[in-house]
């Protein structure tokens, strides 16, 4: 009878619990609320400081005039403005239960230690040089950030105008800011503060031909600033090779592969010593898509693509497309912007040497060709100098 009694509670107790439905979840707090400031640009909430900030590229152009490469330069000035983004919110699970004013001040203590630790001269820019997205409160001695109910953030905004003239003044402009007191709700123990220090403002320059025929880029061997700096890694017998190689995709008038190009040795590093690494190619293709501005993609091979016998080297196959690549005549000179290779951008001026496609090979031990016939009896039937 005790036995029946314990069954028949048992079940009563999973009838009344089912009963119930799912457990209400809704409306409840499991993580603590906290006051936290973290940079629109930040890439983890730990990171408390971002160093050299890209706030803006002014770009010229050169408009090309004839066929002696007569130019004109079209300088740009128009001024720019930069955002310097923070947001500030309340974490936790639930949004905010009733309006919030987070005080938000300017943090010399900690710019004094960046500075210290850096070895820089940043400042915090007078109020002059921005624009705030919120009025500063001369008697809070803050920015007042108000995050309204049912909201869990609100944003701080420092409008920065770019000009020209006063490019080298931004790299000292820093924006220490920390969270000085919140009504109604704590402060955050580790994520009160951020800092970014430096913007960084750069010069660039397109081409415009303006319907002139641009040239063909001549196919030969191509002295790499990014090869000659990696000699560590394009070094293995105390031979730093330097070149790379650009081939066109057709020695004939074909208009599927006209100004399309290989380019043998990609980012850093070199095709005469890395050529087939990890069952890949130091290569990327090079085709021009604006006649008009002379501006060329530059763009991995990926697998699959059964234009090509072989990929880009493996490492380098999140490398992501480029379209802001130009050749200068009159220099003789290729800028090629390698973009995401293994989480890093490269910039490698390339500048013609001569048309002998002589390889420097390495001979022991290392994945590099020994020939362009090796190269060619991988599967390439065309664009080779042979």
């Amino acid at each position: 009878m005790k036995r029946i009694h314990t069954i028949f509670f048992s079940l009563s107790a999973m009838v009344a619990l089912h009963s119930c439905g799912k457990p209400d979840y809704e409306n409840k707090e499991f993580y603590k609320q906290e006051a936290y400031i973290i940079s629109a640009e930040s890439t983890s909430a730990t990171e408390r400081e971002i160093s050299d900030f890209p706030a803006h590229t002014f770009v010229d152009t050169i408009k090309y005039l004839n066929a002696q490469y007569d130019s004109d330069t079209i300088i740009d000035t128009k001024t720019f403005v930069a955002q310097v983004k923070f947001k500030i919110g309340i974490g936790g699970s639930l949004p905010a239960a009733q309006d919030l004013r987070i005080v938000v001040g300017f943090d010399e203590e900690s710019l004094e230690d960046y500075n210290i630790l850096k070895n820089t001269t940043k400042k915090i820019p007078d109020p002059s040089a921005y624009t705030p997205s919120i009025p500063y409160n001369e008697k809070e001695k803050g920015f007042v950030v108000e995050i309204k109910k049912g909201a869990s953030s609100a944003s701080l905004i420092f409008d920065v105008p770019i000009e020209r003239a006063k490019m080298s003044d931004y790299e000292d402009y820093a924006f220490s800011l920390k969270i000085l007191r919140a009504d109604n709700v704590p402060l955050s123990r580790q994520y009160t503060q951020f800092l970014i220090a430096g913007l960084l403002v750069t010069k660039d320059r397109t081409v415009n031909w303006s319907g002139f025929p641009i040239p063909k880029i001549p196919a030969g061997k191509y002295y790499s600033v990014q090869l000659a700096g990696n000699a560590g890694e394009n070094s293995p017998d105390g031979r730093t090779r330097k070149y790379k190689y650009i081939t066109p995709m057709s020695m004939t008038d074909d208009p599927l592969l006209n100004n399309k190009y290989i380019i043998w040795g990609t980012s850093a590093w070199s095709f005469e010593v890395f050529g087939f690494h990890s069952a890949g190619w130091m290569y990327n293709v090079l085709s021009l898509i604006d006649k008009d501005f002379g501006t060329y993609r530059v763009e991995p091979v990926l697998a699959g693509n059964t234009n090509f016998p072989a990929p880009t080297f493996a490492y380098s196959t999140v490398q992501q497309s480029s379209d802001n690549n130009f050749y200068d005549p009159r220099l003789k000179t290729l800028t090629v912007h390698y973009k995401n290779v293994i989480g890093q951008d490269y910039t490698d001026v390339l500048t013609f040497v001569s048309s002998d496609f002589t390889l420097d090979v390495v001979r022991s031990g290392w994945p590099a060709p020994q020939s362009w016939a090796e190269a060619r009896s991988k599967g390439f039937n065309y664009w080779l100098p042979l």
